[in-house]
Formats: C-alpha cells, sequence, structure tokens
C-alpha cells in the first residue's frame, strides 16, 4: 500500500517511494544500486564474494541472490560457473566441454589433462556404483587411459581391479570413495577448484580459512597463550588474550633437601618424576605427583653433578660431573643401582651426555677431547677424537648428533657415516644449548651475551633474548610449553627468566633464589609446571596461581590437623584428676574416723575395718582413672 509517498509494507514497516518489492522483500531503486556497483573497491568486491561463498556454503541461496543483485558481484567467472553446474549435476560430456573454454583463462593450460582426468575417475567410479560395468569399461578404455598422464600401468590396473565389486560398500572402502550420496561430487568440485585461479573461482570454506588463520594469529601473539584448543572454540567478537593467571609464575613448592649448590634438574619423559644433582655428588629422584616427595637418593660423582640424563624409557638415569671428572656413570631409576660406568682414564673429562632417540645407546663429551658412542653396558663403540665439546644434544628423530665445541660452534655429528657439519658459528663460547622439540631449532647460552636460537635448517640467528645475566657459567636453558612456544633461562642476578619464543623481551621474571640459577627445567606433560635449581642449595617448583592457592590450602589443612594434634596429646591428664578424687576421698573418710572416736572398741575397730576397705576401694577406683589418663 502507498501513502504520502511511502510504501508501507505488510509487517507495518515503511519503505520511502521509489524501491520496489519482490518477492516480499524490498529492492532499492536502480539509481542507487548503479552507485553502489561505482564505489565498490576491490576489496569490497572480494570481500562480497567471499560473504557470498560462504552463505552459498551455509545454503543461504536467497539471501545470496539478494546479494548477488544489489551488490552487483558474481561469486565466479560466469564460465567457471557453468563449469561447477556441470560437475555438480554429473553432466560430464558438458563438463568436459566446459573445461576447454575455461583453458584460456588458466594459468597453467597444462592442468587441463589433470582436472579432465579427475572428471573422468569420478565418471567411472558412479557408472559403477550404478551397476553400469560396460559403459564403466568403456570410459576406463577410451577416456581414462588415452590421457597422457596415465603412464603408469599400476594405475589403470588399480583402477580396472574396482569392476570386481559387486557390493557398493565394497567399491567405496578400495577406491576410498565416499559415493554420490557422500559428497564426492562436491569433494571433486573442490579438488578442481585447486586449479582454478582465485579470480576465476575461490578457494573453498575461503571465509573460514581466513578467520582461522586470524584467531591463529592471535593466539601465536598472546604472550601467555599457553594451553591447546581447537580454534573453532575462539569468539569472534573480541581479539583473543590470555592472563597470567594460567601460566606459571608462582613458586609452589620448595624443595631444600640439597646440602649444597643445585647445578642440575631435569624431568622424566612421563612427567612424573624429577632428577636433581648438586656439587656435593648426590643425586635426588622426586616423586612429583602430587605432593613432591623423595623418592631415591643416589651418590654418584664426588665431583659434583653437571649433567644428568633420562634414558627414552625413563628406566635408567646419565650422570656426568663437572671439568675434572673422568667418569660416568648409568643408575637404575628405580632401585639406585649402577647400570653400567665409562671410566677409560683418568685424564679423560666426561661433562655431558645425551641418549640416543631409541634409547640403545648414549653419547659423552668433555672439554679434554672426549667425544664417544656408547652401548647399554658402557663400553665405547665409536669415538671421535680431539672434539673439544661442552654440550651434546641428539636429534629427536634420527641418529644425528650435535655439540657444541671451544670453538664457539655447534656441529652435527654422524657416528655411524663419520661426517660432520658446521652448523652455528659464534663469536663467543657456547656455554650449553639444548633443541627443540622437532629439532630445528638451538636455544643457546652464550657467554657475555644474551640467549640466541639458531634455525638448524637454515644455519642462521632468528632471536635474541634479552634480559639474562649471563657470564662465563653453565646456565642451562630450555623450550617448554604447548609447542615449545616458551623460553626459560636461569641467571646469575638469581631470577628465572621466561619469554615467549615470538618476543625478545621476557613476558614473566620469577624471584626467589637468593643466588644463582643455573638450570630450569620444563615438565614435559604439565605444561603448567617448571623447575628451577640454584646455588642457594633449594629446588624451586614453579605453577599457576590457582595451584599456589591450591598448595597453601594443603599446607593451612595440615598445620591445623597438627595443631589438633598436639592439643589432644598435650590435654589435662585424667590421672590428675583420678589423683584429686582419691584425695578428696582419703579425706572424707579420715573426718568420718574421727568423728566415731571414743566409742567403743568393738564398733570403733569394726567401722574402721569397714573404713579401710572403703579407702582401698577409693584407691583402687583412682589408679584406675590414672592409667586410662596415660593411655
Amino acid at each position: 500500500m502507498q501513502s504520502n509517498g511511502v510504501t508501507v509494507l505488510s509487517n507495518g514497516k515503511a519503505l520511502p517511494n521509489g524501491n520496489q518489492i519482490s518477492n516480499g522483500c524490498p529492492t532499492p531503486k536502480t539509481h542507487s544500486v548503479e552507485k553502489n556497483k561505482q564505489q565498490l573497491s576491490v576489496l569490497d568486491r572480494e570481500t562480497i564474494r567471499i560473504i557470498g561463498q560462504h552463505l552459498r556454503e551455509m545454503g543461504f541461496h536467497e539471501t545470496l541472490e539478494h546479494l548477488i543483485e544489489e551488490s552487483g558481484c558474481s561469486l565466479d567467472h560466469q564460465k567457471a560457473a557453468g563449469f561447477r553446474r556441470c560437475v555438480v549435476s554429473g553432466n560430464w560430456t558438458k563438463a568436459n566441454e566446459a573445461l576447454i573454454e575455461l583453458s584460456p583463462l588458466l594459468d597453467d593450460p597444462c592442468v587441463v589433462e589433470r582436472m579432465r582426468l579427475l572428471l573422468y575417475k569420478e565418471k567411472y567410479l558412479e557408472l559403477l556404483e550404478g551397476g553400469k560395468v560396460v559403459e564403466a569399461l568403456h570410459c576406463l578404455r577410451h577416456e581414462l587411459a588415452p590421457l597422457p598422464l596415465h603412464h603408469s600401468d599400476k594405475h589403470l590396473q588399480l583402477l580396472t581391479s574396482y569392476m570386481m565389486y559387486s557390493k557398493k560398500e565394497d567399491l567405496h572402502k578400495a577406491a576410498n570413495w565416499p559415493g554420490v550420496l557422500g559428497g564426492s561430487r562436491e569433494r571433486l568440485m573442490e579438488q578442481l577448484q585447486a586449479f582454478l585461479p582465485p579470480s576465476i573461482m575461490l578457494p573453498p570454506r575461503r571465509l573460514k580459512i581466513l578467520l582461522a588463520q586470524a584467531v591463529q594469529l592471535q593466539v601465536d601473539r598472546c604472550p601467555f597463550h599457553y594451553f591447546e584448543r581447537d580454534l573453532s572454540s575462539y569468539s569472534l567478537l573480541a581479539d583473543h588474550i590470555c592472563t597470567r593467571n594460567q601460566f606459571p609464575s608462582e613458586t609452589v613448592h620448595v624443595l631444600s633437601d640439597h646440602s649444597d649448590e643445585v647445578w642440575f634438574v631435569s624431568f622424566s619423559h612421563d612427567g612424573s618424576r624429577l632428577a636433581s644433582g648438586s656439587i656435593s655428588g648426590q643425586i635426588i629422584i622426586w616423586n612429583m605427583r602430587d605432593q613432591p616427595t623423595k623418592e631415591l637418593v643416589i651418590k654418584a660423582q664426588n665431583d659434583g653433578i653437571a649433567c644428568l640424563a633420562w634414558s627414552p624409557d625413563d628406566s635408567t638415569l646419565l650422570s656426568c660431573g663437572r671439568e675434572d671428572c673422568p667418569e660416568a656413570i648409568a643408575f637404575n631409576t628405580t632401585t639406585g643401582e649402577v647400570k653400567c660406568h665409562v671410566h677409560n682414564s683418568s685424564e679423560d673429562s666426561l661433562t655431558c651426555c645425551a641418549w640416543n632417540h631409541t634409547g640403545e645407546k648414549f653419547f659423552l663429551g668433555g672439554t679434554r677431547g672426549q667425544f664417544m658412542e656408547c652401548s647399554l653396558d658402557g663400553s665405547v663403540t665409536a669415538n671421535w677424537e680431539g672434539i673439544r665439546v661442552h654440550s651434546i644434544a641428539t636429534h629427536p628423530g634420527s641418529d644425528l648428533v650435535y655439540a657444541a665445541d671451544t670453538h664457539n660452534r655447534i656441529r652435527q655429528y654422524n657416528f655411524s657415516e663419520k661426517s660432520s657439519t658446521t652448523l652455528v658459528q659464534e663469536d663467543h663460547p657456547i656455554m650449553s644449548f639444548s633443541l627443540s622439540r622437532n629439532g630445528q631449532h638451538a636455544l643457546l647460552n652464550v657467554a657475555t651475551q644474551s640467549i640466541h636460537v639458531w634455525n638448524l635448517q637454515d644455519r642462521c640467528l632468528v632471536y635474541r633474548y634479552l634480559g639474562v645475566t649471563q657470564g662465563h657459567y653453565t646456565i642451562h636453558s630450555r623450550y617448554g610449553g604447548i609447542n615449545d612456544h616458551f623460553i626459560a633461562s636461569g641467571s646469575e642476578d638469581h631470577n628465572v627468566f621466561i619469554w615467549h619464543h615470538k618476543r625478545e623481551t621476557p613476558v614473566v621474571v620469577l624471584e626467589g633464589h637468593s643466588r644463582a640459577v643455573s638450570c630450569v627445567a620444563w615438565n614435559p606433560k604439565d605444561h603448567s609446571m617448571l623447575a628451577s635449581a640454584s646455588d642457594d642449595g633449594s629446588i624451586r617448583i614453579w605453577g599457576t596461581e590457582e595451584q599456589m592457592r591450591r598448595q597453601q590450602e594443603y599446607k593451612r589443612e595440615r598445620a591445623r590437623a597438627q595443631e589438633e594434634k598436639e592439643e589432644r596429646m598435650g590435654s589435662p591428664a585424667v590421672g590428675e584428676e583420678g589423683s584429686s578424687s582419691r584425695e578428696e576421698a582419703g579425706g572424707a573418710l579420715a573426718q568420718q574416723q574421727q568423728q566415731q572416736e571414743g566409742e567403743g572398741t568393738e564398733e570403733s575397730d569394726a567401722q574402721s575395718s569397714e573404713m579401710g576397705s572403703e579407702l582401698e576401694r577409693a584407691e583402687g577406683s583412682s589408679s584406675s582413672l590414672s592409667s586410662s589418663g596415660r593411655a
């Protein structure tokens, strides 16, 4: 209905005149549409195309038609749209014709044959699924076989073998093909879209991919992101940021059982135990489930513990001493017994160790030219003469060994092939280093410098992490957290520093130690647990604020229980109350005896005997009460 130049819709809303109504929806004036079309930038048009594609994937086809009509933007090139319709409808003859028309628009005309191969393969499988064996055989012989990409007879044989399956389910399984009702044509269209330029046809699910990339970028930049989640669980309505509450930033436990400087800590691979070694040569294995407890105490090298390494199955712990130590010892981590002992010469120096990823051998090194491969019984199976080594690490998935030497290098060694390659060259001594979980990056503690990260594949320095105080003392840094997104290191200024792997300044500085922190270790299973070892003789276990509160509550509960126990043990003894009652009973009996003096001798004697018996009973009763009070 029109009134006073206004069109009134059936729902009561008003629309200015000049707008028409089509299918119940208002259509803007033509000149407004043309104006909008002229004002659209390239970015606007691409955005509309992406939104339109998402509407089509969601099934909002009417909304899509209105968007295309009002914006004047088509989702795909006209020829590409026709090609899509032919593929989705299964019209293979027209699909091949449309493909020929599309070929001049392709970046590489050679991909036409690849696309045709996918079309004919889908046609062949659909004919077999429909029971049209003769037509399928004709397609195989006259359409698939002549294609130049079919050089492999095995491929043709595989396609031919599909004709043996009479049941659709068997065909689907053998060909790894979902069938027409399972969406095989839609899957085919996605495969074909990979060959088409985006200007002709958008890649599938473009909006979802862009949004996922945006969320992933926010996650990567989040300084405290610590828990892995599916990207679809994040809200798009606000930028993602994690708080420090879920980050290991508080002291949860302090382990002070070592009597001297603690130089090294290392978690077992299953995260349930922690090994620590001190300058006194003592190794303690801690059970880290729930409350940390001492599980095993081992006396190892007298020269002090400079390095510890768990075997891949956590059954054996390797121990090396400091520079003057000529031996390495392997201990059973359950009993503490010595499993093997490597000691070739008193002139040797074995200060670092690492396990092969299989656990069938280990490697030892030192600063006096010892660098060797050993079997599980401690025998030396290979030796690299003259290599003065500060630190060793092994590749997580191969037999490659990496060693930092006295020439400020990290070299890659293959003992079986007797080959080596220089990967890192620094200007200052490399005091220690460790590898990322995938073995692609090396984390270096460089003397008088900061923490450096090198890409071992590209052989280039990628990050310098600032803040740590590093002189010529050996400090061990480690990767940790989800996907090794964080780096932790001790420091000579008594602190522990934590960096996000993409930020060169620390996100957290942990205070608590009173002397230099020589080593840190992340729990490989509980990413919110970090251990630090210090020259102050303590090991600190760092966790989240919630873990710290739970631990404080646990301590309060224990203190409360102890106080209640002491109160029960220190309450007034019942024996004292029994003694008082005994005295009162004796006094009463004596008073009665005095009152009855002067009476006849026989009566007095009888009463005295009776009162004596009563006194004995009172004493016996008080004695029983006193015994009950001690218990």
